[in-house]
């Protein structure tokens, strides 16, 4: 069925699609495609309102209470009039009333005005993996460099910048020259939320560390060294955005380390799921955790040198962190001896969604 005041439309992301038309008045705010724009123009020229893709601005977060639709069969017969008629559609269209968000409250990404149900955050964090080495295959640079008007990253104090690689780097592993540091999975991940959820906006909050640089599990931990890297901006968006998951990228820090030893990186990541629960005030974010590289090789091969004492702990994520799934690695394709290259990320994130899905941790994707 038709959504009330909706039209039909040629898109740019398919062959057709429909397009929401009717002004949201009391904000000052109309909807025009995949975005909603603020009256009298967007901030950028990127093809879609509101948007830009040369850089962010100190837009700030804000919310507000837009009025709840009325009159759902007047707005089915606007739709219906719309096919017949494309002229008597838009007209109608424009009398229709307002459509308004589940809850009433919206966010400004750089000057586009999304509802909340319709903003989902990416939190990802974890080791040299998730800061990025990948560089290769060349011919899947655009989907990690290419920006889109759908997809941003929001760093704390309000400043939205168009999403892209690196969305998190640590500028490589020490004594490297030149520096290894490439694409890590955080554009994979927004890209693969955004073909679940085509019409919504997915944005990214991230940390990766090299095990060289503390980057594991204790230090993401509340207490730790990187938690507020991540939680500072997180916490500012609470309340305001339909957080979409955390995921995890550990697992080569846990071999050695004495804290990760007889069941510690199991308890630790337990841990991490309640801290960030807690403090998001979301007692069922999903929690989604890669498994040990099952690609690396040599010393870090699974098979040797502290690995399988990690991959065994791993294997109880799901069952002991309630809405969580554990991501298959095996064929994962390699960069190095335990990085994944960017068509690696990519399948890294698919499986992500594709298990989400599975075990009804998308429930977003259903508004």
């Amino acid at each position: 069925m038709m959504h009330p005041g909706m039209r039909f439309r040629a898109s740019g992301r398919g062959a057709f699609c429909f397009i929401l038309v009717p002004v949201l008045a009391a904000c000052g705010v109309s909807r025009w495609g995949g975005g909603i724009a603020p009256a009298g123009g967007g901030t950028g020229s990127s093809g879609a309102a509101g948007t830009s893709d040369k850089g962010g601005s100190q837009g700030g977060v804000s919310g507000s209470n837009v009025p709840a639709s009325q009159g759902a069969d007047a707005g089915a017969q606007v739709a219906d009039a719309g096919l017949q008629s494309p002229d008597a559609g838009v007209r109608a269209a424009d009398a229709a009333p307002p459509v308004a968000p589940l809850s009433g409250i919206t966010v400004s990404i750089n000057g586009t005005v999304v509802p909340k149900e319709k903003v989902v955050v990416i939190l990802h964090l974890g080791h040299s993996n998730m800061a990025g080495r990948a560089k290769d295959p060349a011919d899947q640079t655009p989907y990690f460099y290419d920006t889109d008007p759908h997809l941003w990253r929001y760093q704390v104090g309000g400043i939205w910048t168009p999403a892209k690689e690196w969305l998190c780097p640590d500028g490589g592993t020490p004594g490297i020259t030149p520096s290894n540091q490439g694409a890590g999975p955080g554009m994979a991940l927004l890209r693969s939320g955004l073909a679940v959820a085509p019409d919504s906006y997915f944005v990214s909050i991230g940390q990766g560390k090299a095990v060289e640089f503390m980057g594991n599990c204790f230090s993401f931990r509340k207490g730790g060294i990187f938690y507020e890297t991540m939680m500072g901006p997180a916490r500012e968006l609470k309340g305001k955005v339909t957080f979409g998951g955390l995921f995890v990228m550990l697992g080569i820090d846990a071999r050695t380390d004495p804290r990760a030893q007889n069941g510690g990186f199991l308890a630790c990541l337990n841990g991490m799921a309640a801290d960030y629960r807690t403090d998001l005030g979301e007692p069922n974010l999903p929690i989604i955790v890669g498994d040990y590289e099952r690609g690396a090789t040599g010393l870090l091969s699974p098979t040797c040198c502290g690995a399988p004492q990690v991959i065994a702990q791993l294997a109880q994520v799901e069952t002991t962190i309630p809405s969580s799934f554990l991501i298959p690695t095996d064929g994962i394709a390699m960069q190095d001896d335990h990085h994944y290259n960017m068509a690696g990320h990519r399948l890294w994130a698919d499986r992500a969604f594709a298990g989400m899905a599975a075990k009804g941790l998308l429930p977003w994707a259903k508004k």
